[in-house]
């Protein structure tokens, strides 16, 4: 199995990058997230300088996938790669950043289950993947940008199970990724989730079936749609959109009929309410919506 590894990074999605990873479509391969935060300094606000901090892995070229197609990428498994992740909190940032006088990072102990922090405290562990995308379009796009190519959505979802959907503007995608959690709560409402490197084996291909203009995940119990504004209220109205094309566009309904159910059925949640622009995603169970 070919892998991707920790110091194959990128800084950027676009199709000028060269692939640090050559895959063919259907291929099954491995990825070793970078461990950004290792050479941060725990008395440095000014860490996001880093070089290595503003680094994603990959791209990676997938073989067969052409311009005009859907990526379909599926997360097969995700676990640590280390032993130790970092939590961070920064003065002025997040729903308590009144409350924080100083930046602050800890070492956090990562097994197969759990995160232990310094005062003893133990969360369940629940890898996701914060960032991931293709080359957009046209030109280049930051790490912490959003758009049909993906980018930063900070999803819980996207974890072992799942499949990302995304468009397809580049023969071969380039498919890039990084900022992995081994855990986060919903939103990531104050400075930082569980930050480590994560081991990932996953494939991409050629959708045969589902096409998308923007990312589209689907876990095992659920279809979500994503969106992002400068409001939260901006960025829950384009995820409900998003999801009510969906559901006319699969069950043959009405906009009426699309809203019915969503009222119903559909949960609303907060996907980074960290800092503007806010995110939000739309979660529909698959027994409503099949895919």
């Amino acid at each position: 199995m070919q892998q991707l590894l920790t110091d194959q990074v990128c800084h950027n999605f676009s199709a000028e990058n060269p692939p640090a990873l050559q895959v063919q479509s259907g291929e099954v391969f491995s990825v070793t997230t970078t461990d950004r935060f290792r050479e941060v300094s725990k008395t440095d606000p000014d860490f996001t300088k880093s070089e290595i901090v503003r680094s994603m892995n990959g791209p990676i070229y997938v073989e067969g996938v052409k311009a005009g197609e859907t990526l379909k990428v599926e997360f097969l498994s995700m676990a640590p790669a280390e032993t130790r992740a970092y939590v961070l909190v920064l003065p002025g940032h997040g729903a308590l950043g009144g409350q924080i006088s100083a930046f602050q990072m800890e070492t956090v102990e990562v097994t197969k289950e759990t995160a232990v922090f310094a005062n003893g405290a133990s969360i369940p562990i629940r890898p996701m993947l914060g960032l991931i995308g293709v080359a957009p379009e046209e030109g280049e796009a930051s790490m912490s940008s959003t758009g049909p190519f993906g980018g930063l959505m900070s999803l819980t979802d996207m974890t072992a199970g799942s499949t990302l959907y995304l468009p397809v503007f580049h023969e071969g995608a380039f498919l890039s990724m990084g900022d992995s959690h081994l855990a986060m709560g919903e939103g990531e409402a104050t400075s930082s989730a569980v930050e480590g490197s994560m081991s990932i084996t996953m494939r991409a291909s050629a959708s045969e079936d589902v096409r998308v203009e923007g990312p589209l995940v689907v876990s095992p119990d659920h279809v979500i749609t994503f969106g992002r504004g400068a409001t939260m209220e901006e960025a829950a109205h384009t995820a409900t959109n998003g999801m009510a094309d969906l559901l006319m566009a699969k069950l043959d309904i009405s906009p009426a009929e699309a809203a019915m159910l969503i009222g119903c059925a559909a949960d609303l949640r907060t996907a980074l309410a960290l800092y503007p622009p806010y995110s939000m995603k739309m979660l529909m169970p698959r027994s409503t919506l099949p895919l």
